[in-house]
């Protein structure tokens, strides 16, 4: 399989893009519709949208579409990282209530 230059898109990555954009006019679960479209996993279709929206290609597409992407991402994974490192709550110590 030939690698396509950075500079642009392939049918699949303009689909995804459309698909996104569109996504709103669905009426069925996104993930029913990811399978039906485009014959793949959502696990499968996510990776490859996260691919898609990292090319400067996709942002020259559809600049509007791919910020909101990226800036829905980023948001996720700072919400991601920020539950993994909460400490638990502090459970209090028997001898400071005997005081």
């Amino acid at each position: 399989m030939t690698a396509l230059p950075t500079d642009e898109l392939s049918e699949l990555d303009k689909r995804v893009l459309a698909f996104e954009h569109d996504r709103a006019q669905h009426d069925r679960t996104k993930e029913a519709d990811i399978r039906v479209e485009f014959d793949m996993s959502p696990a499968r279709y996510y990776q490859v949208l996260n691919r898609v929206i990292d090319q400067p290609a996709a942002l020259a597409f559809d600049p509007q579409l791919v910020g909101r992407l990226q800036r829905l991402r980023h948001a996720r994974t700072r919400a991601r990282a920020a539950r993994s490192f909460v400490a638990p709550p502090a459970t209090p110590d028997p001898r400071e209530e005997e005081r």
